[in-house]
């Protein structure tokens, strides 16, 4: 029963791969026309969001398979198990403070977005007036039970009321950051920017609770154009003393000291090490035994000169003589690489497609 299962479930998978293969090499050599014609053209996104959406679980396989390995590696005290808790803790270090490091980004985005919305409503005001005035084509949206707009004046009234709103909190933000810490000289700059445009839009608030209630005059609608340009005034000044206060709060902080001063330095001492390998890695490649390793070592040794003064000093055609090997013999080698790669992995992606390296799906005896 138990293989008759695994049977069935490889013979499906086997399928699954072939049809999915047939559409992708379908899709790619039939003309675009054809594609339209048979109604592909729609279902393409689809169907690749949903290849994507498969791809991405990879990631939680991947991670599940970390914390399993290397898990029972630490309980059971295998060799080598102190190198797997300091990954372990690695990566829930760098995983914590990312998510807090994304939790915060979102908060500030929002925070930035209902700030941005003051211009875009008044915006919105005087192209709704336009339309129903006759003034402007376009579709007007019912908001109300009545199924009509409200009056400019309520409108404009709710404007004024949410600006105000925003704009206690932001001079309580702005209290708050003078408080709390010593301020650089470009933080003081941010912070005077954004209280002049906090004024500029308060004191043009008071201009538009004169408007009249039943529609807009052509002075009106310039004192909203302009309360609109300084609420994006005071919407990008507010958007950077945000980005500033996000770039210093404790979670980039930690992501900065794990990210930068830990992973990169890490990954810089690696790479030195490399530098040893790889120079007696090349000195072994070097030793001229054959016609052929002199050739590659007359080929280095050209190019590298041809990469200094010295060399140049020495024969002044040499950068011409290096700049040519490197265009004509290197990229003749690397185009024949390149070919034999796409060959095989062309023969790789029809073994794939056919499932004949699919051999852990079946349960036949090796």
């Amino acid at each position: 029963m138990s293989a008759g299962r695994v049977d069935v479930r490889a013979r499906l998978t086997r399928i699954a791969t072939f049809l999915g293969g047939i559409y992708f090499f379908f899709y790619f050599v039939c003309p675009e026309s054809m594609i339209e014609q048979w109604g592909i053209q729609e279902a393409n996104e689809p169907i690749s969001n949903g290849f994507i959406v498969v791809g991405t679980m990879a990631i939680g396989l991947g991670i599940i398979n970390i914390i399993s390995a290397h898990g029972s590696k630490v309980i059971f005290k295998r060799r080598g198990w102190q190198y797997s808790v300091a990954l372990l803790v690695g990566f829930l270090a760098i995983i914590t403070t990312t998510t807090a490091q994304w939790i915060e980004s979102v908060k500030v985005s929002k925070r930035v977005h209902g700030v941005q919305v003051i211009g875009d409503f008044a915006q919105r005001i005087i192209e709704d007036d336009q339309i129903v005035s006759g003034r402007k084509e376009g579709i007007v949206k019912s908001v109300s039970p009545a199924g009509a707009l409200p009056q400019v004046g309520a409108r404009i009234s709710a404007l004024v009321s949410y600006s105000n709103l925003q704009l206690r909190k932001i001079n309580s933000e702005v209290n708050e950051s003078r408080a709390m810490s010593r301020l650089s000289q470009a933080e003081s700059e941010l912070l005077i920017e954004l209280e002049q445009a906090s004024r500029d839009l308060e004191a043009s608030a008071i201009i538009l609770t004169q408007i009249p209630r039943d529609s807009l005059r052509s002075e009106d609608e310039a004192a909203l154009q302009a309360f609109s340009q300084k609420a994006a005034r005071l919407a990008s000044a507010f958007s950077l003393v945000m980005r500033k206060n996000a770039s210093t709060s404790l979670s980039q902080r930690v992501y900065d000291l794990l990210y930068n001063g830990v992973f990169n330095q890490l990954g810089s001492a690696m790479f030195a090490l490399l530098g040893v390998y790889i120079a007696a890695a090349a000195y072994r490649a070097f030793r001229i035994r054959s016609v052929e390793s002199a050739l590659m070592m007359i080929a280095a040794l050209i190019v590298m000169l041809g990469q200094i003064s010295f060399g140049k000093h020495l024969y002044s055609e040499m950068p011409a003589i290096c700049q040519w090997l490197l265009e004509v013999p290197n990229s003749a080698a690397f185009r024949a690489i390149r070919l034999g790669a796409g060959v095989a992995g062309l023969m790789l992606a029809i073994r794939m497609w056919l499932s004949i390296e699919s051999t852990s799906f079946t349960t036949r005896n090796k």
